[in-house]
């Protein structure tokens, strides 16, 4: 396998300077005031290569961490459906069982199910995972080759800690219905979610397909009485600076845009980190230009902002130069997820793991995406 130079970016919408090297790197990914948030990211390692164990396109959205001690217990999109892992570590995972499949010929996840976020209700006991949902039905192909979709965010529960799930229904959709003469990817999907750090909602976070009024594609999110999640009609979309459009159907406003950059915001991944008492959001930025003109990317790739209410986001920091959607015989870099190792110390530590290949496509030489990841460290300053 050749090796890929991995390049952090200053942070900036418009790109500037850049710090590349094989090794240990270092950038500035936020800046307010005298505060300053650096990242320091280490080698990328294989942390399950292409095709192991039966895997191939992987992982397809964020991965939804259920644990990491006593072992790590994670959810992942594989190919069109989901699957439990758990290992000792990032760098141990094995596929445990196939949990969430599509669902039949005209139903709302006929051609894909992927979980990219769960939450346990400890009263309950059961375990609620929002998943990527398509319905691939008349939608063509995409420049790729890959199916053409119209998504929305699906519920299923589990009563097993993840063994298997029983499915709810979507509770979050586009404000569009589906066209099967518009756009290849339609609809709204991509989901992570959280509670937020008062504990009295769980916030989801999504990519919007819908390009209402020209914005493109860019990151959207609805939110829910903690209590109430699991409720049909109880989620929200953010809208015009509240939470007043529902979940199902409505209107909904960007909390992360790149269409300054002429790009799309996709694939969000939030956590919230205690030391540095911010929400963190990975994501990829496409520049589209880049990828149908088949320049470099110098401006796509893996960004991380932070945010102290969830809603207003600081400037993005690019993290990994890469393409961010798949393009036949190139390398992309996407679908990013921060896993804590070490929230407790003065700088918050884990992995930055996100799905890649060097050559993607179908047919070797080329290969699929596969699971990496590199050490990733946010050093504070003042």
């Amino acid at each position: 396998m050749r090796t890929h130079v991995i390049c952090l970016g200053l942070i900036l919408f418009a790109a500037s300077a850049s710090i590349c090297a094989a090794g240990d790197v270092e950038a500035p990914v936020y800046t307010e005031g005298r505060a300053k948030i650096t990242a320091r990211l280490g080698e990328r390692k294989v942390l399950l290569h292409d095709g192991q164990h039966g895997l191939k396109y992987f992982p397809d959205g964020a991965m939804a961490v259920l644990r990491t001690q006593p072992a790590y217990r994670i959810l992942m999109a594989a190919g069109v459906s989901s699957w439990l892992l758990e290992g000792s570590g990032m760098d141990s995972l094995v596929p445990v069982k196939k949990v969430l499949a599509p669902g039949g010929k005209g139903s709302f996840d006929n051609g894909y199910a992927g979980i990219s976020g769960a939450y346990y209700d400890k009263t309950s006991g059961e375990l609620f995972a929002f998943y990527h949902a398509e319905d691939q039905e008349a939608m063509g192909r995409l420049f790729n080759e890959v199916p053409g979709f119209y998504c929305s965010v699906g519920l299923a529960v589990s009563s097993d800690e993840g063994l298997s799930f029983t499915k709810v229904g979507p509770v979050i959709t586009s404000c569009l219905p589906k066209d099967p003469n518009g756009t290849r990817d339609q609809g709204c999907g991509e989901v992570c979610l959280l509670p937020d750090k008062s504990g009295q909602y769980l916030y989801a976070y999504y990519t919007d397909h819908s390009r209402v009024g020209g914005r493109g594609v860019q990151i959207c999110m609805a939110r829910s009485l903690l209590a109430d999640h699991s409720k049909p009609g109880s989620w929200r979309k953010f809208c015009e600076g509240s939470f007043s459009q529902p979940g199902l159907g409505g209107q909904d406003t960007p909390v992360m845009s790149a269409k300054d950059m002429e790009a799309d915001a996709i694939f969000p991944q939030v956590t919230y980190s205690k030391v540095l008492r911010k929400y963190v959001m990975a994501f990829n930025i496409n520049v589209y230009r880049e990828l149908s003109g088949g320049q470099r990317p110098e401006r796509s790739g893996i960004y991380v902002a932070f945010s102290d209410d969830g809603l207003a986001w600081s400037k993005p920091g690019r993290l990994i130069a890469d393409y961010s959607i798949c393009r036949l015989d190139a390398s992309v870099s996407w679908h990013p997820t921060l896993v804590w190792t070490n929230d407790d110390g003065a700088s918050p530590s884990g992995w930055l793991c996100y799905s890649y290949s060097e050559r993607w496509g179908h047919k070797p030489p080329q290969m699929g995406h596969y699971l990496v990841g590199q050490p990733i460290t946010f050093i504070t300053a003042r």
